[in-house]
């Protein structure tokens, strides 16, 4: 558990965000902070796999190359 310091429009905001949802400030607070770090995550994850291809460390699929994987892990 943590305790955050937010400045007065901030929390006026998320007060009027929190009403309107039906929820309570620490509810909504934890929701719009977990959304925010999982985009964060996936940008890391998207700039790492993109250094990859420019590193010459991964292979670029074709369309078709990925529907024949697609179809392979069917049957």
């Amino acid at each position: 558990m943590a305790t955050l310091e937010l400045d007065n429009e901030t929390t006026a905001l998320l007060s009027e965000m929190a009403e309107n949802e039906h929820t309570t400030l620490a509810q909504l607070a934890n929701r719009l902070l977990i959304e925010c770090l999982e985009d964060w995550q996936d940008a890391r994850a998207a700039d790492k796999a993109y250094q990859r291809i420019v590193d010459g460390d991964a292979k670029i699929l074709s369309w078709d190359e990925v529907k024949a994987g697609l179809y392979d892990m069917d049957n």
